[in-house]
């Protein structure tokens, strides 16, 4: 029966599956988004299960028809069908986030892979590398909002992704193995020295064990590119946003010493903003996981081309 699908998983209509399996899942990640971390109502969270799907402001249970993924966001323009309250644009985000990946994995593991292996070892590929996208899109977000990478997320995921990992081919029972103990421990490392070097924290231990989900399938090489991929990313992201912030930051005409004098966060002098307001766009935080994350879904999807460059380049 495989070899009867196997000229079909080229055609459109296997790109529209998987983009519509992604919307799906991309619909129930917004759900994990919302309900999987803490609040003060709710210290442990709450079920994704129950209640169903309702209006934040009314209460209303949203109806089958509009929770299609994306469609009935577009077709309420954002909105509830009873109240008329506004929804985030980023439910819109996640869905269409997580359908391009899924697309992309589609591509990756099935079509670019075939002259490879067979496509049953294609399909298990595809489907542990949408897993495996569909958690770090959760991650990403919750760490957007909150700031946290929870850990009742992480350690199941680690315990799966490496025992799925041992579903692919020349996936050696040590490579996860190697790649949880790196992911978690080199971070952890990096944090400790930073804390005694600032006395502050530099990477918390949800990043490590991010980093340990990612070993848990990608190995140390993995771990290595995400860490410092993520740190390119960050590091553009968080100057670029540290200049932003640096211009909003700026009067719009400078006060004269002789009617105002300077003082603490006021211009001084030469109408320049003091010096007690520059450490404040220093010590700006940004999460570090959503960087981790690209930076790991991008090996996901480049391994097999990494690995040959280096093998041509002799390493």
């Amino acid at each position: 029966m495989l070899e009867q699908l196997e000229p079909l998983t080229t055609e459109p209509v296997a790109y529209g599956f998987a983009i519509v399996l992604g919307l799906v899942w991309g619909s129930f990640a917004n759900v994990c988004i919302y309900r999987w971390p803490p609040s003060e109502q709710f210290p442990k969270g709450r079920s994704v299960v129950k209640p169903g799907s309702h209006c934040f402001a009314c209460q209303t249970p949203i109806r089958w028809y509009d929770n299609l993924p994306m469609i009935s966001w577009l077709w309420l323009r954002g909105r509830c069908r009873s109240c008329k309250a506004t929804f985030s644009g980023r439910y819109l985000i996640v869905e269409a986030t997580t359908a391009a990946l899924f697309g992309v994995a589609w591509w990756a593991t099935v079509v670019a892979n075939q002259m490879f292996e067979p496509l049953d070892v294609r399909l298990i590929r595809f489907a542990i590398y949408a897993a495996f996208c569909f958690v770090l899109v959760a991650i990403t977000f919750i760490d957007i909002d909150h700031k946290l990478i929870l850990n009742k997320v992480t350690i199941p995921s680690i315990v799966a992704f490496y025992l799925l990992g041992l579903a692919l081919p020349g996936h050696a029972w040590w490579n996860g193995l190697v790649g949880i103990a790196v992911g978690y421990g080199v971070p952890w490392l990096i944090g400790e020295i930073y804390f005694r070097l600032k006395g502050r924290e530099g990477l918390g231990l949800g990043d490590s064990m991010l980093l340990a989900l990612i070993g848990a399938l990608l190995g140390w090489r993995g771990v290595v590119f995400a860490l410092f991929g993520g740190s390119v990313i960050g590091s553009v992201i968080g100057i670029t946003a540290l200049v932003l912030m640096r211009d909003r930051a700026e009067p719009a005409e400078p006060v004269a010493p002789a009617e105002k004098p300077a003082g603490p966060g006021q211009p001084d002098g030469d109408g320049e903003p003091a010096p007690d307001d520059e450490p404040s766009l220093m010590r700006t935080e940004l999460p570090f996981g959503p960087f981790l994350a690209m930076a790991a879904v991008f090996y996901l999807f480049a391994e097999p081309w990494i690995q040959l460059n280096f093998k041509l380049l002799g390493g």
